[in-house]
């Protein structure tokens, strides 16, 4: 049997992955280091990173330059020059099942950030059997991490989550144009979020958590999976 929509799309998430690259390491004196870099992917304020088994937090960071770290609880001046990016969760479901799976994590800095496949998927199926296309699907997903919304301008999204999520965005796409299933008809559009809302009108978010984001419109063409067919004669 061939793999469910939801099920590609989950493995495209869970290849979102990125190291950063630790260029210069300065201790500020204050508690506080900053790690030059030439990419700070979707890292933004109140991260937690572990550098070599010790836990910091983003305190700000200047996006594709740098970011100032601070422990947890202790830690020096990080002497490693790679660490991994935290990677994204991802939910899917109907709107009200994906809110009942929000509002069921207590603590919001265990989800975030994280990529929402939204339910219905309208997936148009082939019904040739010699054409190699399996079907068209056209799917809303959101990329999303906290937001601080009583304090923050417009502005302040951007440069604090929509930006940087944009680079989650572009390595998702990347995984798409590169996973044998998809074909080069490949048609999609991004719409920065202030508010997470279901009919894009950004008035009222549709869950428990202060979000920003970007929604990903996405239409592709999914081949057949040979291997499927060559193993399960599906």
């Amino acid at each position: 049997m061939s793999k469910q929509t939801v099920d590609i799309i989950k493995d495209l998430v869970e290849q979102i992955e990125a190291t950063f690259t630790i260029n210069s390491a300065i201790d500020n004196g204050n508690g506080t280091f900053t790690l030059n870099t030439d990419c700070t992917y979707w890292l933004t304020i109140g991260d937690i990173v572990e550098i070599n088994a010790i836990k910091y937090k983003v305190v700000s960071f200047i996006i594709n330059e740098s970011i100032t770290i601070k422990p947890i609880t202790t830690g020096g001046l990080p002497v490693v020059s790679t660490f991994d990016v935290i990677k994204p969760n991802y939910i899917h479901g109907t709107l009200k099942m994906a809110q009942n799976e929000v509002d069921a994590v207590l603590d919001k800095t265990m989800l975030v950030p994280f990529v929402y496949l939204f339910e219905i998927i309208r997936d148009r199926k082939n019904t040739d059997d010699e054409s190699m296309i399996e079907r068209e699907t056209e799917l809303r997903i959101f990329f999303l991490n906290s937001a601080n919304t009583s304090d923050w301008l417009t502005e302040d999204h951007y440069e604090n989550v929509i930006d940087p999520l944009q680079q989650m965005v572009n390595l998702f796409i990347k995984n798409i144009k590169n996973n044998k299933l998809f074909t080069d008809v490949l048609d999609y559009e991004c719409t920065p979020l202030i508010n997470v809302s279901e009919q894009g009108n950004q008035e009222v978010s549709v869950f428990d958590c202060n979000l920003s984001g970007i929604e990903l419109r996405l239409f592709a063409q999914i081949r057949v999976d040979l291997g499927c067919e060559l193993k399960c004669k599906c």
